[in-house]
Order: structure tokens, then sequence, then C-alpha cells
């Protein structure tokens, strides 16, 4: 899964000294299946059936839905066209466009380095799935253009001329020039709509000292009165949604929906209901709302985050300015 600048991507909303995306990169989307229990989310696993008549000529895949594949491919000149050939027919829903798409990849140039498959990235070493938008310019153009309608549960071979994917420039941090065909191979395991939800059932009474909400499971959440509430000196957590779904697991990614608001104004400073919901590690968000541990998919908790400090830039990060105190309120909406 690659952006058009980084083979990783990655992007979060909330506030960096707060939570931490998975993966590394700089933009939307790096990250088995996702809970079936969020609605709006969609899971599949496939099964075997003949490759598409379209198909990638010259190449060929071992290996089943799941597991890491091997793709070989012939000494020959690579395609000139944009090619696809559907390996594995998933039975799940269509991938749309704009959904969040949570998938597992392989991926290498046509043409081989030093007589070897040149494999420039790959999820199932690093074993975790992506969760990238698809279909809005968010990766690169080969794969906007071939996933989307594609069934979940499917496993799909790309072949991608430099047209549609980092153009004459390549991408030299990868090892790919500006005259190299990709090749991957695309599990799709499970996508978000941008309003994804899931089911649960709302706390009876918000804990004292924290904001008041609009809470109504399903749907977007909000804040109504900051009032009295006063900034805390560490991240306190209460919840306000019991989930219904699979317990969480601090060893996996979530998908969560979240609203960010200004305790001193109550102003939604930010959101990602209706845009893409956002994928993070577990362990993350766990330790700025431990009210989440052992709790459920479709839980929703609210966090007042203290102000922080303007932090110079590091071997490890960019220098960030200073924050006022937030409310987050995050829905748990799946995992992978």
């Amino acid at each position: 899964m690659l952006s058009r600048s980084r083979v990783l991507l990655v992007s979060l909303v909330l506030p960096v000294s707060v939570l931490t995306a998975c993966g590394s990169g700089d933009k939307p989307g790096d990250s088995a299946a996702s809970s079936a229990a969020a609605s709006g989310a969609s899971s599949a696993s496939g099964s075997s059936a003949a490759g598409s008549a379209s198909g990638v000529a010259d190449a060929s895949v071992k290996g089943g839905f799941g597991d890491k594949p091997v793709v070989t491919v012939a000494d020959k000149p690579a395609p000139a066209q944009l090619s696809q050939q559907v390996i594995t027919a998933g039975s799940g829903a269509a991938v749309a466009q704009g959904d969040t798409l949570v998938a597992n990849y392989s991926g290498q140039t046509w043409a081989p380095k030093d007589g070897k498959p040149n494999v420039f990235d790959s999820s199932f070493d690093r074993g975790s799935p992506a969760a990238f938008v698809i279909g809005t310019g968010a990766v690169i153009p080969g794969w906007d253009k071939t996933l989307v309608g594609k069934r979940l549960g499917s496993r799909v071979l790309l072949a991608i001329p430099p047209a549609d994917g980092y153009g004459s420039k390549g991408q030299p941090d990868a090892g790919i020039t500006g005259t190299d065909t990709l090749v991957f191979v695309v599990d799709l395991i499970a996508a978000y709509k941008p309003n994804a939800s899931a089911p649960g059932t709302p706390v009876p009474t918000l804990a004292s000292g924290f904001p008041k909400v609009n809470n109504v499971v399903g749907k977007a959440p909000a804040v109504t009165s900051t009032a009295g509430v006063k900034a805390p000196k560490k991240p306190t957590a209460t919840l306000l949604v019991t989930g219904t779904g699979a317990k969480i697991d601090p060893a996996k990614t979530l998908v969560l929906q979240v609203v960010q608001t200004d305790l001193a104004t109550a102003k939604k400073t930010s959101a990602t209901w209706g845009r893409a919901p956002q994928t993070v590690a577990a362990r993350n968000v766990l330790t700025v709302a431990s009210v989440l541990n052992g709790r459920n998919i479709g839980s929703r908790a609210l966090i007042l985050v203290p102000p922080t400090a303007a932090a110079p830039a590091s071997a490890g990060q960019q220098a960030q300015p200073a924050a006022p105190a937030q409310v987050l309120i995050v829905d748990v909406v799946g995992q992978f």
C-alpha cells in the first residue's frame, strides 16, 4: 500500500503527545480481520476461484488468502498497461470509494534485483495489516483504480506501470526507479465507512468533573458544555458507552471515530466522523484511556487531555507547538 510520497502511511488527528499511530511514515493508513460487530464495517474470508479474464500475464502467485505470497515473474517485458487478476474471489461486501480499507499486501518490482525478487514493502513481513482510505487519491492510482469494487475476502494480483505508480521520479527510498513496473498481491480483509459505528449501551450517569455531552449510540457525539471543568494534570477518562462486540485486544490496532474539542471554549476542533476513522495501536489508546481496558468493541470513552508545552524537534519526532487542554470522545468501532 503506497502513497505517492512514501512507502508507509500514517495519519492521526489526535494530539501527538497523547496517542501515536501504529506503523511508520507521514500520512493516512499504515497499519486479522476486524470485528464483525461494527456497523459500517465489513469483513470476509476468501475462497479459491479462477483468476479474472483480464489477468496478469507472465506472473504467478503461490499461497492462499492470508498466507505470505510468493510471486514468480517471468523474464519477459512488464505489461504496458495497468493489469489485475483476482487470485481468490471473496464473498464479502464490495469495497466502495471512500472506505477505510484494511488489507495485507506485498509489493515488488517486476524486474529482479541482483537476480532475486525485489520486494520493497510487505505488511506480511511486519505481521500487521495496513489501513488506508481507498479511491480518493490517498494511495497510488493503481490501487485506487483496481481495488474499489472488489469484494472483501479477495486476493488480488496487480501489475502497475509507472504512470499508475510513482511516475517518472520513482521512489528512491524504496528502491523504485521511474521505469519500474510494480507487482502487488493484496488481501482485502475489512472496510469501514466514513461514519462507521458499533453497537453499545449508553452509560446511564456521566461521572462528575467531565464536560456535558450529546451521547447517542451510532451517531457522532458532541460536547455541549465544558463549564466548570478544570484542565487535568494527566489524561483522565470515563466511559460513555459500553460496547457489545469482541473484547478489545491490547496487542491489536483499533479503528476509532474521534471528536476533539477545546476544553476552554467548548468548540470542536476536529472530527473523523464523515471523513475516515483512524487506526491507532490499542496499547497507546489504553494508556490514556484505561477505562477501556477489558471493554468491548463499540465502547465510547470521554478523555480529558492536559495542555502540553511546545517540544523541540528530535531525532524521532518533528517539533510540536504548545497545545491547550482538549476533550476527546473516542468510539472503538473495530480492531485488526
